[in-house]
């Protein structure tokens, strides 16, 4: 689950993505990180960071910190 404070972020880094025209981004917030949809104001994949370091991110065309 994601609590209130972390799903403004990931909006917000949503909103930074699309206004950049991106489709596929992954949003990193604190220790997640979160492929979106852009268009479709999806999570496609949530990844923590125990997970990450293995982790590849395919069909990105961005990345955002929020």
């Amino acid at each position: 689950e994601i609590d209130g404070p972390t799903l403004e972020r990931l909006q917000s880094g949503v909103d930074r993505a699309a206004g950049k025209g991106a489709r596929e981004s992954v949003v990193f917030v604190d220790s997640t990180a979160f492929v979106v949809s852009v268009r479709n104001r999806t999570v496609i994949t949530a990844v923590d960071r125990d997970h990450m370091k293995d982790h590849v991110f395919t069909n990105i065309d961005s990345a955002v910190i929020a």
